[in-house]
């Protein structure tokens, strides 16, 4: 590798920690931090929910600190929507490729594009370089740095990554150790709360650019909570193992190709072609990784990832995860197991569908707390004699922000699983009750073991 490209990027871990028997770097970069503060300050960073951590004393501090550069231009010029997710990453992302030189000026040193005909962050150099010096910019982060050298001291092993790189080299059979000049780097921003991605830099240099788990961002690990430390953990690994999945399904790309109809896998994700493939197995081997190393806690952590992942469009996981699972119990070798899954999926993907909620009906006394429930299905469902429910409180038809987790009661399916009916008892009086979401333990599903997508519900008024 070029002798200038591995000092470019030593100097961009300026704040970073090694273990360099696995070659790992995690570092704050200081181009990426500004990136993300900017992106943060934009009116889409301040409204949207989910694309910017908020709820963290240091996001406080980056809008009190930026305050008076509020209404700088650039904040207008990169305010990206959703819908414009390619230029947001891409603004964010592609700053892992610039450093400050000599005169305080950032300056591109990588010929690193994280997406492909998207250049938002050149674009818009002499603006971000204008914010910089108008903003005090390099203060703030210099500041700030016992708080990222917080989050890096601690990063590895609250997100279990030797545990994961371990689990993935022995799962895909990776026997030899990568050459001298190979890095990988985990890139942090305290202020990420979206879009996590993997990426090549170069031939023998590959980065993940992960959310942080609330509990380093916190500063509250020593609560040593596990299921906060693997829902960390998920975010890294399912982006640390399409390093070593995709390069497998490369070598088994025409049977894939033969035997994955993605289309028939995929509910408007996004993905295309091998991609989808790619993300129903990251996702499930990390099941895999969770029941071998922590089967105390994987049922219940599983099933929410599971809905999470439904409704980022691979509707089928839990039926290919399941499957995944049932074929490693027995083969061992990460080629019989391609051929097997392969096999599975081409037998099995002509019935795929997600089923629905068809027809509602409920019954209620006024003066009593239970509410009986019907439900029509499109398709046959498991006939589970247990499933929860999310009820949330709403008054004049507004919610008003009052939930709460149950369980369906007196549960009973009619004829041949696609109606069942059951009791709710609650104080509120009008309510939605809403299926299969986060925090739920026991979802719908088919017979097909496919769930009820997420976040279906029916009023009761």
């Amino acid at each position: 590798m070029n002798k200038r490209l591995i000092a470019i990027f030593i100097m961009l871990a300026t704040i970073g920690s090694t273990i360099s028997q696995n070659k790992i770097d995690v570092v704050v970069p200081e181009a990426y931090e500004l990136s993300n503060i900017i992106l943060a300050l934009t009116n889409y960073g301040r409204t949207d929910e989910w694309e910017v951590m908020k709820s963290t004393e240091y996001y406080q501090e980056v809008i009190t600190f930026f305050e008076p550069v509020k209404n700088h231009p650039l904040l207008d010029s990169v305010n990206y929507s959703r819908e414009k997710w390619e230029s947001y990453l891409s603004f964010r992302t592609d700053a892992f490729a610039f450093q400050f030189d000599e005169n305080n000026k950032l300056r591109r040193n990588i010929d690193f594009y994280s997406v492909d005909g998207y250049n938002p962050f050149d674009a818009h150099l002499n603006l971000i370089n204008d914010f910089v010096e108008k903003s005090n910019f390099r203060q703030f982060f210099k500041e700030h740095k016992s708080y990222y050298d917080f989050i890096i001291d601690n990063y590895l092993e609250y997100n279990f990554i030797e545990k994961s790189v371990e689990f993935l080299k022995n799962f895909v059979g990776v026997q030899h150790s990568e050459p001298d000049d190979f890095q990988y780097f985990i890139v942090l921003s305290p202020l990420i709360n979206r879009m996590n991605c993997h990426r090549d830099i170069s031939v023998n240099i590959v980065a993940d650019f992960p959310t942080v788990p609330y509990g380093l961002l916190s500063r509250v690990i020593m609560e040593n909570n596990l299921s906060n430390r693997l829902n960390g953990n998920h975010m890294i690994f399912t982006e640390l193992d399409h390093g070593y999945i995709n390069p497998v399904s490369d070598k088994f790309q025409q049977l894939i190709s033969n035997n994955f109809d993605w289309q028939k896998w995929d509910n408007n994700s996004g993905y295309e072609g091998i991609n989808v493939f790619n993300e129903y197995m990251t996702w499930a081997v990390w099941e895999l990784f969770v029941k071998e190393n922590f089967p105390e806690i994987a049922d219940s952590l599983i099933v929410q990832w599971q809905y999470q992942n439904v409704s980022r469009g691979f509707f089928a996981h839990k039926a290919f995860s399941d499957k995944l699972f049932e074929i490693t119990e027995n083969k061992k070798n990460i080629n019989d197991v391609y051929v097997a899954l392969l096999e599975w999926c081409r037998t099995v993907e002509n019935e795929l569908s997600i089923p629905k909620i068809v027809n509602s009906a409920f019954e209620k006394n006024l003066y009593d707390t239970k509410v009986n429930v019907t439900l029509t299905f499109s398709e046959a469902m498991t006939q589970s004699d247990v499933f929860g429910v999310i009820l949330s409180e709403m008054k004049s038809g507004r919610k008003i922000g009052n939930n709460k987790i149950t369980t369906a009661e007196n549960v009973v399916w009619i004829e041949d699983g696609r109606n069942v009916s059951f009791d709710i008892k609650t104080e509120f009086k009008e309510f939605i009750i809403v299926f299969n979401q986060w925090g739920i333990l026991k979802p719908i599903i088919s017979i097909n073991n496919i769930f009820l997508p997420t976040n279906n519900y029916i009023i009761i008024d």
